[in-house]
């Protein structure tokens, strides 16, 4: 494969485009037939064999803009220097000065970036992963265009006295001008070659932030990144209902069973996992200290609903409301915002909670559902009825709190998780998204047995 189409599917991919070998190969076919004389033809040939959807064909589209657009060096900062050739001074000695020294001195614009551009090869930009390795590339591009050779020549202009002559001039505003065109440059293709790797910087560091910290820019790219997260955790699932359904070899039965044959196998025994479409009963603290958390819990869930059976959503402050028809009739979107201005407001009151859910909605609770208690545990100082969360535990597959307060912080002031603790099947601390996905994640695992 050639350099330049090489080049160019590693940009491809930066731009977040999965491209397979298979697909590789086809594109270089792609190129064979069509080649590069023209542009138009060339775009829509690739990016009908390595774009797969809209969006992946925007992004296509885009990198193939940035790539194969010959950017001309930009005039904007450096009148002076390009303003008319008649600014531009021979070389004093062919031998004696150096390829830059004749490009900057005659106002070369295309072979300083025919320069540039064999430079960018020999560097191997297209070899980078993260957008951090710019000041390294752009040390070495210094040294490979030959600038030490044009400061030497700089230097021994001013020891000579001839620091201000029209030849240092022309030299010193040429200096300028190329350090800003591979500034340029490089920025250019770094946001080719590093986009994926970058955006999945950004977002590992989302993901690991606490939610209630989050700023107001950040809160857009977190919801998209919620509901990534979750259509990723429900394919997973999917696939492992698939493999359940057909079954695995049990080797140590089938040997077992087949030991009177002389190892030939003529009895196979299949080990199923049963893996049922989890019933979640959701309870969400939606106070002032976990409403943060509660938004995106409730999103990350009712993303998953084609891997869940029934979702049935509550939130409560001072006292329990049911959300379930909330969410059956409005958009996720608004459905958050509704959910959680449902609740009474006022102190916090997880006793009262838990006898109102108990007289009201027992029926919720049964052998086949999953409980997800979300909430901070703190009562303000009121009866926390250990004996009916009990209840409820008894009743479910699985009781399993989400406490969005650091660990080290549980049991202290007005906190009741060490009462409530013991009667749950899971307790784990759930923060950020990244725990939220675990937590979500140990759900949907608790529901595969095997048969």
């Amino acid at each position: 494969m050639d350099r330049v189409l090489a080049d160019f599917i590693q940009a491809v991919r930066g731009a977040q485009v999965r491209v397979s070998v298979a697909e590789a190969l086809e594109a270089h076919e792609v190129v064979r037939v069509l080649g590069y004389g023209d542009r138009e033809v060339l775009r829509e040939g690739l990016g009908v064999t390595l774009a797969k959807t809209v969006d992946e064909k925007a992004r296509f589209f885009a990198a193939f803009d940035r790539y194969f657009t010959a950017e001309a060096f930009a005039d904007a900062d450096h009148q002076d220097y390009l303003a008319t050739d008649e600014g531009a001074i021979a070389p004093e000695s062919e031998s004696e000065a150096s390829t830059l020294v004749e490009q900057l001195l005659r106002g070369d614009r295309a072979g300083l970036m025919s320069s540039l551009r064999e430079a960018v090869r020999e560097v191997g930009v297209s070899e980078m992963t993260l957008f951090t390795q710019r000041g390294v590339v752009m040390q070495r591009l210094t040294a490979r265009m030959g600038l030490d050779r044009l400061d030497q020549e700089l230097a021994q202009l001013e020891r000579s006295g001839q620091g201000s002559s029209d030849r240092a001039r022309r030299l010193r505003e040429g200096r300028a001008y190329l350090i800003d065109q591979m500034k340029t440059f490089v920025q250019q293709q770094v946001a080719l070659y590093t986009g994926a790797s970058g955006e999945a910087l950004r977002e590992q560091a989302l993901s690991e932030r606490r939610l209630n910290k989050l700023e107001e820019d950040d809160i857009a790219r977190m919801t998209e990144l919620t509901q990534r997260l979750a259509r990723r955790l429900a394919r997973q699932h999917a696939r492992r209902a698939r493999r359940a359904r057909r079954g695995q070899l049990d080797v140590r039965r089938t040997l077992r069973r087949n030991m009177g044959f002389d190892g030939e196998l003529f009895n196979i025994h299949w080990r199923r996992i049963r893996v049922d479409r989890p019933r979640v009963v959701v309870i969400c603290d939606v106070s002032r200290s976990v409403s943060d958390y509660t938004r995106f819990l409730l999103l990350f869930l009712h993303s998953l609903s084609e891997v869940m059976d029934r979702i049935r959503s509550f939130t409560f402050c001072a006292d329990v409301v049911e959300v379930t028809d909330i969410f059956d009739e409005q958009p996720v979107a608004t459905a958050l915002e509704a959910a959680q201005a449902a609740a009474p407001v006022g102190p916090t009151d997880y006793g009262r909670t838990l006898a109102h859910l108990v007289e009201r909605h027992l029926d919720a609770f049964t052998p086949r559902t999953t409980v997800l208690f979300l909430g901070d545990a703190r009562n303000n100082l009121g009866d926390p009825r250990a004996d009916l969360l009990k209840l409820i535990g008894q009743r479910s597959r699985h009781l399993i709190w989400l406490n969005p307060e650091p660990f080290v912080t549980w049991n202290t002031g007005d906190s009741i998780i060490a009462t409530y603790q013991p009667l749950c099947h899971v307790v784990r601390e759930c923060a950020t998204l990244k725990q939220l996905e675990e937590a979500v994640n140990q759900m949907l695992r608790l529901t595969t047995r095997a048969v």
